[in-house]
């Protein structure tokens, strides 16, 4: 629904990417619909360059972060580094808005 008006988009083929600039961009270029949170594009839809088209739909905003390694025995330092920071950064929770 646009303004109330029921709109249909014929669609075809996918694009599939874990890369969310690149799935950003190719949304930007009208390829088409991209799931994400106003951290990746808040810029674009405020600026007009997106447009939100599911208002109603929204990711689960209790998602998390996992950090997936093989076994406990390969913690490096700069694993153990980084995991303690991820831990830091996100004790007070998530900084995105979605």
């Amino acid at each position: 629904m646009s303004g109330g008006q029921q709109v249909s988009v014929k669609v075809a083929g996918s694009l599939r990417s874990n890369d969310n600039e690149a799935l950003l961009e190719a949304a930007r270029r009208g390829v088409g619909i991209l799931a994400g949170g106003d951290w990746l594009m808040g810029e674009d839809l405020a600026a007009g360059r997106l447009v939100r088209v599911l208002p109603q739909w929204q990711l689960d905003v209790a998602a998390g972060i996992y950090l997936v390694r093989p076994t406990a025995r390969l913690n490096t330092a700069a694993l153990v580094a980084f995991k303690a920071w991820l831990e830091a950064r996100f004790e007070a929770g998530a900084p995105w808005r979605l």
